[in-house]
């Protein structure tokens, strides 16, 4: 996976300014989250890290999550679970489409949220849409659970679903 190709020279200057250096390993980890196109705690990608051949060091994924997160290039989403998943975010306004049975995420680029009229000044806002999707809606997914779907062929037990299908990739 060429990390150049799949994020652009604004994420390493984003990265940069954000006082992080950066270095191959964590050129290839960024690549990876965003290719991965899912909702992920630390230690999940950690995992899927390891799993992929890169071998980074857990200290060095909470690091890069939290230069990701000052850069603006991932958010944050608290569970009931008190776990925290994370999002990579490309540069650009945009929302999210997160599906809660397999945590696949979509990015939405269009936006239709007007702003509301009176004498309110919108500076920004933020949307995402919780559900399942089509994917998963049809039968075809996996039971309900944030590691199963094609996630889980990226991570090794214990952390992927009973009953995962062996590792592959798949389109979404």
């Amino acid at each position: 996976m060429d990390a150049d190709t799949l994020v652009g020279d604004e994420v390493w200057a984003r990265l940069h300014d954000a006082g992080l250096r950066v270095t191959p390993l964590r050129r290839q980890l960024v690549a990876l989250f965003a290719g991965l196109g899912h909702w992920m705690t630390p230690r999940e990608l950690h995992q899927a890290a390891e799993v992929a051949g890169l071998g980074p060091g857990l200290a060095t994924v909470y690091r890069l999550i939290d230069a990701l997160a000052a850069a603006g290039l991932c958010r944050a989403f608290p569970q009931a679970d008190r776990t925290i998943r994370y999002i990579y975010c490309p540069p650009g306004h945009h929302h999210h489409l997160i599906c809660e049975s397999c945590g696949q995420v979509r990015d939405v680029s269009e936006c239709r949220v007007p702003a509301p009229p009176g004498s309110f000044h919108v500076r920004t806002h933020t949307v995402d849409f919780f559900g399942t999707c089509e994917r998963c809606w049809s039968g075809r997914g996996r039971a309900p659970g944030p590691l199963s779907g094609p996630l889980a062929a990226f991570l090794p037990s214990p952390l992927a679903a009973p009953g995962s299908p062996p590792a592959r990739h798949e389109a979404l």
